[in-house]
């Protein structure tokens, strides 16, 4: 079980920045204007400018990647469901305390998995539980499509789950050959990502809830991420896979690692990497060449690429508060 929660943890600060246009998805750290939001066992509110954190909230608690609903932001934990002041981090409401909880994707209400197989639907505003939907093992919280109001999740069973957001009641159910690797990634144009322990990738048409396509691999995908008429997945075995969005056909794959290639929040048009040793990776899309290869001093963790020239991190401290912002002065061109 811990280490299963481990996993979980390692999956959701490393997951990318992708938003539909009308949903909220969780990412670690989370950019508005010039302030960020970290989680490290514990929530840390920083100004970009500045080293020492504004504020930080549920210090020792392992918290997962955040999601901002408004004025609030929401964070799942091993102890339930926070939603936090980001003007101060004072908790609004906390519910859930003696379950796991993932952090929701927000539409109209947040939607939020769990480690003990409930999917939530909760009033962002208040807290309050809409419905639960009970499912076999863990059930990661759900990419939201909008055409269809239905939610795509799964988890621990080898099923993706297609839920009806308006009661949590079952739409569709796709077998799977393995178990996902965390939730399911939104294309667009109606189409739904999910990666599989296996290697492989389904992508699954919404409005007709079948598998339109395969994306093949015989390496543990980590990371999914699309742009422009490109997929780009990472694997454990630190290779980039890049396939075509549209015709849903293999393009290339290249070693960039050795091991552990994970894509991390970047700028449109950007895929910002890094593997276990530490070293980071900006890869310019619009050229598919690697313009920025790093490996900083120290240990560092959760990068954020701020602008084309400018990677942020963060070292964890041994004493209050915590967590420092540092601001790579490597210049990327």
């Amino acid at each position: 079980m811990h280490r299963l929660i481990a996993s979980i943890l390692m999956a959701a600060s490393l997951l990318p920045a992708i938003q539909s246009a009308r949903a909220g998805y969780p990412t670690n750290p989370v950019l508005v204007d010039d302030s960020i939001y970290v989680s490290r066992q514990g929530i840390y509110k920083f100004d970009q400018n500045q080293s020492e954190p504004l504020w930080s909230s549920l210090q020792g608690i392992e918290t997962f990647e955040p999601v901002i609903h408004e004025a609030l932001l929401l964070v799942g934990s091993t102890q339930g469901l926070y939603a936090l002041e980001l003007e101060t981090g004072s908790i609004a409401w906390h519910i859930e305390k003696q379950h796991t909880l993932f952090t929701p994707s927000i539409s109209t209400w947040a939607f939020a998995g769990s480690l003990h197989g409930t999917l939530y639907a909760i009033d962002p505003e208040r807290g309050d539980i809409i419905w639960r939907s009970q499912f076999p093992g863990w059930i990661y919280s759900p990419v939201i499509n909008e055409a269809t109001t239905m939610l795509w999740t799964g988890g621990q069973d080898h099923s993706v789950y297609a839920v009806s957001a308006a009661d949590g009641s079952l739409e569709h159910d796709i077998e799977a050959t393995q178990e996902l690797v965390f939730s399911p990634v939104d294309l667009g144009n109606n189409q739904i990502a999910v990666n599989l322990f296996d290697g492989n990738t389904l992508v699954i048409a919404a409005l007709g809830a079948a598998v339109s396509a395969v994306l093949e691999g015989d390496s543990q995908p980590i990371n999914l991420q699309h742009y422009a008429n490109r997929i780009y997945r990472s694997h454990r075995d630190g290779t980039l896979s890049v396939f075509d969005r549209n015709k849903l056909e293999f393009r290339s794959r290249k070693s960039l690692v050795t091991r552990d290639l994970s894509m991390h929040p970047s700028q449109p048009g950007y895929l910002l990497l890094s593997d276990r040793d530490r070293k980071l990776i900006l890869l310019d899309l619009g050229r598919v060449n690697i313009i920025c290869h790093l490996q900083p001093e120290g240990q560092w963790v959760l990068p954020l690429q701020i602008n084309a020239r400018e990677i942020l991190f963060f070292r964890k401290l041994m004493k209050p508060p915590g967590l420092a912002l540092v601001k790579n002065q490597a210049q990327c061109k």
